[in-house]
């Protein structure tokens, strides 16, 4: 199902008739810019039960806040499923600000 135009402003550089709502790069945007009228449209149209498990699948591509955030949301520490979290336990500013590549003047 091709999304609706309101995620065009989070996923602006996607074609969005060629992405779906489980897709991970539309889990990670809408769990990390904080969009409450997005986030709640999404959720009501996929289910809380498949946002909790698309959570636990892209936990590792959160920010640190963004992951306390949905954790307490989905009440994972009181769980056991706190192990299954892949985290990254970096800032978005780190994630940003980290060079991807490397370069050795030798």
């Amino acid at each position: 199902m091709p999304l609706e135009k309101n995620y065009k402003s989070i996923l602006w550089e996607y074609d969005l008739s060629k992405l779906n709502l489980d897709d991970d790069i539309v889990v990670e945007r809408v769990l990390n810019l904080w969009k409450k009228d997005l986030t709640d449209l999404w959720i009501k149209q996929i289910g809380k039960k498949k946002v909790k498990e698309l959570f636990i699948k892209n936990s590792k591509f959160l920010d640190k806040k963004s992951l306390n955030y949905w954790k307490i949301i989905f009440d994972l520490e009181k769980e056991n499923l706190k192990e299954n979290l892949k985290e990254d336990n970096r800032t978005m500013y780190e994630k940003l600000n980290t060079p991807i590549f490397t370069r050795s003047f030798r």
